[in-house]
């Protein structure tokens, strides 16, 4: 069966191999994501990344580690 004229031809995104599922930059060079902290440790992630300096509930995604830590899908 030949494929229909109209549709299109599947592509590959356009982005180089290493910047796949990686968090864009912001103009400060912090990672784009944010992380979950406790009270006791602020400057600490849940994920175990040094946030010290980050900026206070960006709006970027959440981070998928920090979210399973905190949902107690970790140890």
């Amino acid at each position: 069966m030949m494929p229909n004229a109209a549709e299109s031809p599947v592509r590959t995104p356009n982005v180089h191999p290493r910047c796949v599922n990686v968090p864009g930059r912001n103009e400060d060079d912090f990672e784009k994501l944010c992380h979950l902290v406790t009270e006791q440790d602020p400057d600490t992630a849940l994920c175990g990344r040094d946030v010290t300096g980050y900026p206070w509930n960006p709006p970027w995604p959440r981070c998928e580690s920090c979210l399973a830590v905190a949902r107690g899908e970790m140890n």
